[in-house]
């Protein structure tokens, strides 16, 4: 089920309770908490992203009731439509999740499955038929999401949308998989992670795709049907990747890509762009005398020293004698009291 049940409340005691304001006309009775994209009559939706500033515009349309902070309250598409707005919307979006009424129920396994020693699968976790899961995996582990309060002090927004894995799954060793906010991560279908792979909340992995080892997903991405990523793939949060886009391996991910594209480098682009990139810097750096050919550091010139030389030359019009030897058996102190120039006090 998507959405976090809670006790059904008015939208104006929740701005009395939680603070805000009620812009345009908002109200109604709050039933659920739900992501942006699903919401409808009764449903409470936070806009905590300016890419989902569309879809509040459908949430709205569908009878739900808009959570988003000023600045995105503010937004020409929904700056007339209405809202409750609230200038720590993701600490009240925490505040509000602590009383939800999320059952921590526990995880729901289907036929064939094949579980390593050591997984973890948590509450709120369900599992399709004939899926693979690698040891030491940990799925449902609460999704990395915190909110910045009024004081600059931070609070853990609770995770209580859980997991789901489709059938025909192969979910590699030490892989984790975290659980999502309001709705589920979603694994879909056939997809394939190799070993220590992260999936971070929110996520939707679409079927038949295949993530080699060691990449990371961090949270609210979509990835598309069969897409490949290579091993140590990074992807940034909230971007979309389309159906059967390639990523090269150690790739960086900080933008959308469409779907078919195959992408390279950091930040990725086209991957002909990348190696075209990659060829000017080999020829730049070509260009330049190599290292060998260079003048070795202890072949170059000594910078002169500030101190003068000891050389003949006059003090106030008296010849100074360039310093004497010092003969065997005599003290070079004695030596040097004697050539030095007579003091002020003896001028």
């Amino acid at each position: 089920m998507t959405g976090v049940p809670i006790a059904p409340r008015p939208l104006t005691d929740l701005a009395a309770r939680h603070g805000g304001v009620l812009r345009n006309g908002a109200s109604g009775v709050v039933r659920r908490l739900v992501p942006i994209d699903r919401a409808a009559a009764g449903d409470l939706a936070p806009l905590l992203s300016l890419r989902y500033v569309p879809d509040a515009v459908g949430a709205i349309g569908r009878g739900a009731v808009l959570l988003a902070n000023e600045e995105l309250a503010a937004r020409d598409e929904i700056a007339n439509l209405p809202a409750w707005v609230h200038p720590h919307a993701a600490w009240t979006l925490a505040e509000l999740l602590e009383v939800g009424d999320a059952p921590e129920d526990e995880p729901v396994i289907g036929e064939g499955c094949r579980i390593g020693p050591g997984a973890v699968i948590l509450p709120r976790v369900t599992i399709g038929a004939r899926v693979t899961i690698g040891a030491g995996a940990v799925i449902g582990a609460p999704g990395f999401g915190f909110a910045l309060g009024r004081d600059g002090s931070m609070r853990e927004i609770p995770q209580l949308g859980g997991v789901i894995i489709e059938d025909d799954v192969h979910i590699g060793p030490l892989c984790t998989i975290a659980c999502g906010t309001l709705g589920p991560t979603i694994i879909r279908r056939g997809a394939k992670l190799d070993a220590q792979v992260h999936i971070g909340h929110n996520c939707d992995i679409g079927a038949s795709s295949i993530i080699a080892a060691q990449s990371g997903i961090a949270g609210s991405v979509t990835v598309g049907r069969g897409v490949m990523m290579g091993g140590q793939v990074g992807v940034a949060d909230h971007l979309r990747i389309g159906d059967g886009a390639r990523i090269a391996a150690k790739s960086g991910v900080i933008g959308d890509i469409a779907a078919g594209a195959t992408v390279a480098g950091y930040p990725a682009v086209e991957r002909h762009r990348w190696l075209r990139g990659l060829a000017e810097l080999y020829r730049i750096a070509s260009n330049r005398a190599p290292t060998s050919a260079r003048a070795p550091e202890s072949l170059t010139p000594p910078v002169p020293s500030a101190r003068p030389t000891t050389v003949p030359g006059t003090w106030r019009g008296a010849t100074i004698p360039p310093p004497p030897s010092v003969p065997p058996g005599v003290r070079p102190e004695a030596i040097i009291r004697r050539s030095e120039p007579p003091s002020e006090g003896e001028a």
